[in-house]
């Protein structure tokens, strides 16, 4: 059985007090994954004492390998969901538009440029800029996205790798990867999250988690109605609808490409230590040679 289901089993023979635990653990899983016991406490207002207990009655050793389990579910869960969403986003084109495929493909030829067209008319250049400000600002840069985000997030990364800027990526849609990141999570820290739809809620988990723990939040994203765009400190946009998939990555990375160009100019500007990197690295090649 997974831990939602021993809770359920488990139930009738918990107290009152233990009940009202077991209810916020059975609608908020997510929560479950990362929550201290101390911020369980403050969630629920029992003690720690009667968190401990429900773990002994549920059959755990202790309260981390109840968050182990709370993980294993939620890292099965969002692997069927993916599933799920990988079904809709491949459905076959209806059969009244396959009378001339032709026609369909300069459709979406059309629609694709007209998606560019519309991010170039609407970017704004001091946006580019400011975001730029917030990357050099960061002690720390962490990107973070799943499924064609998650791609976008390792093309942003090789891009501030090759400009001298490190920065480390999450996949959300991997628990471990997400919990590997966490820590680094504090004021000074610059959070990059890219979501597009369907909108991955636990990206958009990763962004309120950060948001309250002071972090800078960047946010790259299709639509001011995201759900990301709330914890935001700053927001890009980049359209992303296309007829036969859930969303096309194209003009986010054409977004990414923009934001690099605006941070190899500010690079240009600046000429400080902060991007020395691969010149230092260069020379260990020329010492080779002399």
């Amino acid at each position: 059985m997974n831990v939602i289901e021993v809770i359920q089993e488990k139930y009738s023979s918990l107290t009152k007090k233990q009940r009202l635990l077991a209810d916020y653990m059975l609608q908020n899983p997510d929560a479950m994954c990362f929550v201290t016991l101390k911020d369980l406490c403050a969630a629920t207002k029992v003690s720690e004492m009667t968190i401990l207990h429900v773990c002994t009655a549920l059959g755990y050793k202790s309260y981390n390998e109840l968050k182990y389990e709370f993980r294993k579910y939620v890292s099965i869960q969002s692997k069927i969901e993916v599933q799920k969403q990988n079904l809709y986003a491949i459905a076959d084109v209806p059969h009244y538009e396959l009378s001339d495929k032709a026609n369909v493909m300069a459709e979406i030829c059309k629609e694709e440029f007209e998606q560019a067209a519309l991010l170039y008319a609407n970017v704004k250049i001091e946006d580019l800029f400011h975001a730029v400000e917030m990357l050099l600002d960061a002690n720390n840069i962490i990107l973070c996205g799943r499924g064609v985000s998650m791609q976008a997030a390792e093309f942003l990364s090789m891009r501030l790798a090759t400009l001298g800027l490190p920065s480390v990526i999450a996949n959300t849609e991997q628990i471990d990867s997400v919990q590997a990141a966490l820590p680094f999570f504090n004021r000074g820290v610059l959070v990059v999250p890219i979501s597009l739809p369907d909108y991955y809620f636990m990206t958009t988990k990763v962004c309120e988690f950060a948001k309250e723990r002071h972090a800078s939040i960047l946010c790259l994203t299709d639509s001011l109605k995201s759900p990301i765009v709330p914890f935001g400190d700053h927001v890009l946009l980049a359209p992303c609808a296309t007829r036969l998939y859930l969303n096309t990555v194209a003009p986010m990375m054409a977004l990414i490409n923009l934001l690099t160009s605006a941070l190899n100019i500010e690079k240009s500007a600046r000429k400080n230590n902060k991007f020395s990197s691969p010149e230092e690295f260069s020379r260990f090649f020329l010492r080779e040679r002399t």
